[in-house]
């Protein structure tokens, strides 16, 4: 089956969940039925069977001639649903996915750009159903594969959607928003002015009072030598 599909409406841990059914329902030894399969997770008949042309398209079911809508499992996907069951974050789980995802030379050499280019998520969003043509694939069902092949091939963190640390905005205090300066009082009934220099760490209402004060105190001297 050379055309490819991408995943509709199943998340990745999902998708991990109905390959793991498969696997718990007896599809590594032989041809297995959706309804034998719905029985082992709480994935809907209906998603699974819209999903088996992904499943189907990407090596890890093989659909019976003699009897079309059973399936049994690749090799390589029953011991990837095995692997995941028992550890999901395991480096040899994501080998052996990534093992079965590799036989497509399309997929590594997109990979191959991803890591070159350092495409970013929604770029790869975009290129994916236009490099293997299936333009109907949903939102839900491409971020599910993108999911897959950054766990399998290695990318979480590193290329794909690497988020850019936030700098922190600190609000300046009303303090710090006072710099050094020099302020000048002139008095209207003197020919005279007074230079004041005011320090950073002088509130604004302390800095009125010692205005206030100084004034009231030339005001006095002035009326007392009249």
């Amino acid at each position: 089956m050379d055309e490819k599909y991408f995943p509709r409406r199943l998340s990745f841990p999902k998708i991990c969940d109905v390959l793991i059914a498969y696997l718990n329902a007896g599809a590594d030894k032989g041809y297995v039925g959706v309804k034998d399969v719905v029985e082992r997770t709480d994935v809907s008949l209906h998603n699974i069977s819209r999903n088996n042309n992904f499943f189907r398209s990407w090596g890890f079911l093989e659909e019976s001639e003699e009897e079309p809508g059973k399936y049994t499992l690749s090799r390589e996907a029953a011991e990837f649903a095995y692997a995941y069951r028992i550890d999901p974050k395991g480096e040899k789980t994501r080998e052996l996915l990534r093992a079965i995802l590799s036989k497509d030379e399309v997929l590594v050499k997109f990979i191959e750009r991803v890591r070159r280019e350092g495409l970013g998520r929604d770029d790869i969003l975009i290129e994916l159903p236009r490099i293997y043509g299936d333009l109907r694939a949903d939102k839900v069902g491409l971020n599910a594969f993108l999911d897959m092949i950054m766990y399998a091939f290695g990318l979480e963190g590193k290329t794909v959607g690497a988020e850019k640390p936030i700098r922190e905005v600190r609000k300046p205090s009303a303090k710090a928003a006072i710099k050094p300066s020099e302020i000048r009082v002139e008095l209207p009934s003197a020919n005279f002015t007074i230079n004041i220099n005011v320090s950073s760490d002088v509130s604004p209402e302390r800095l009125k009072e010692y205005v206030k004060a100084i004034l009231e105190a030339l005001r006095g001297g002035i009326e007392g030598s009249k």
